[in-house]
């Protein structure tokens, strides 16, 4: 496993209006997960516009020296703030990490406790019935043995999750479309990522940002639950640091 601190991707354009594409490029300590940092490619719509100011009104922060916060934390925090969202897009992943503990964990040998790993790929909002969400899905179950949190057992769930609200606003997983395993991964990869297919395969395919991911997960739970773990093992591999 990588232990290093992840980095912007590339931005690949969406095609479709109010579909966006998720770039990964840093972890918040907020409810022990990922956020991620979104631009908008929708040029009617003022949220573009927002951005772009926001980025201008940055640069010059950031050469101001941000009054005592990295450049990478200032870049993170408010591009996070900017592309939030009126509802909070975090909602989604709330209620993604939720069913990946409850539905996708319980079907592993037990542990202590369910460390989800995910890197968000796109977010479609243009049926307010319905929210659409494709992402490189991981479930780590974990037992802790004095400082390491060793890994019982876990796996990968690459896939699209449909979101719909509940009459209190909160969001829950209704249905989920996972790629396959086998002979059909490929094609259903493809069938189920569409036009976002390169995309997940440049975040499938790259171990040191899944790694990376892991652990920025991994130390964000140890935080939010004041976990007493200060290394994390794989069956069969060195202990490896986790991290603040």
């Amino acid at each position: 496993m990588g232990a290093s601190a992840r980095k912007g991707k590339d931005i690949y354009s969406p095609s479709e209006e109010n579909v966006y594409l998720c770039i990964p490029v840093g972890h918040s300590s907020r409810r022990a997960k990922l956020m991620y940092n979104k631009m908008i490619y929708n040029m009617k719509h003022t949220k573009f516009l927002w951005t772009v100011a926001v980025f201008a009104l940055l640069g010059a922060g950031v050469a101001a020296g941000c009054k005592g916060r990295t450049a990478d934390t200032a870049v993170e925090e408010t591009v996070e703030d900017a592309c939030m969202g009126e509802d909070g897009e975090s909602d989604f992943f709330d209620a993604i990490e939720t069913y990946l503990v409850d539905s996708i964990g319980t079907r592993y040998a037990q542990g202590e406790m369910c460390i989800p790993s995910y890197d968000a790929i796109a977010i479609d909002e243009s049926d307010t019935a319905e929210v659409r969400v494709w992402g490189d899905w991981w479930v780590f179950n974990y037992t802790l043995a004095g400082d390491t949190l060793k890994c019982v057992a876990g796996g990968s769930h690459p896939g699209l999750m449909h979101l719909q609200q509940r009459a209190d606003h909160s969001w829950e997983v209704f249905a989920f479309d996972q790629v396959e395993d086998g002979a059909r991964n490929l094609s259903s990869a493809k069938r189920i990522f569409g036009q976002y297919y390169d995309a997940f395969h440049a975040v499938n395919s790259n171990h040191a940002l899944r790694d990376s991911t892991r652990l920025a997960m991994v130390a964000d739970y140890v935080k939010q639950h004041g976990v007493q773990a200060a290394y994390l093992q794989d069956y069969g591999w060195p202990a490896v640091e986790i991290g603040q």
